[in-house]
């Protein structure tokens, strides 16, 4: 029975440990930040396009797709998207950014990709932010030709390289 409960105290402290995200700005950091945002964009009330970063140098981090979720959890159909926003620091990381359709429930993305209106894109690029500088997570979803990448907010221009579905 001892034994029994040890191993159920580890596993339910290895679950919970692995739920927390990475912080790519680590406590006590005290050196120069960028922003970064992900962004959606709306198509009705039940599904959204979505760009995001999912992970920074391999570890997973919060983000809009994660938190759209949660706070739509047990609403049905409806879809109300939650932005994420997070700061990083001012070093050459690798991330990597996913864009894809959201929909407020699964039963909506199956059918979705059975009609052939679901659309995603990922991959892993460098990107090194510059000191207060402010960045989106863009995208274009649509049939062979999507795209994703992080845009610089000051000139709207590309600040990695752009990632394209084939």
């Amino acid at each position: 029975m001892k034994k029994l409960a040890i191993l159920f105290i580890s596993t339910v402290v290895l679950f919970l440990t692995g739920c927390a995200a990475y912080k790519p700005v680590p406590e006590g950091y005290a050196g120069p930040v960028a922003m970064v945002r992900d962004s959606t964009e709306i198509e009705d009330g039940t599904k959204a396009r979505m760009f995001f970063i999912e992970q920074v140098d391999g570890n997973r981090i919060d983000n809009s797709r994660s938190a759209t979720k949660q706070s739509n959890y047990g609403r049905g159909f409806s879809l109300a998207t939650q932005i994420v926003e997070r700061a990083v620091p001012i070093e050459t990381m690798k991330v990597k950014l996913v864009g894809t359709h959201v929909v407020g429930a699964p039963i909506h993305e199956f059918a979705s990709r059975m009609a052939g209106t679901f659309f995603d894109v990922e991959g892993v690029v460098e990107f090194t932010p510059k000191p207060n500088g402010k960045y989106i997570v863009k995208g274009v979803l649509k049939k062979g030709a999507s795209s994703i990448w992080v845009e610089d907010e000051a000139n709207n221009e590309p600040a990695t390289i752009k990632i394209v579905s084939k």
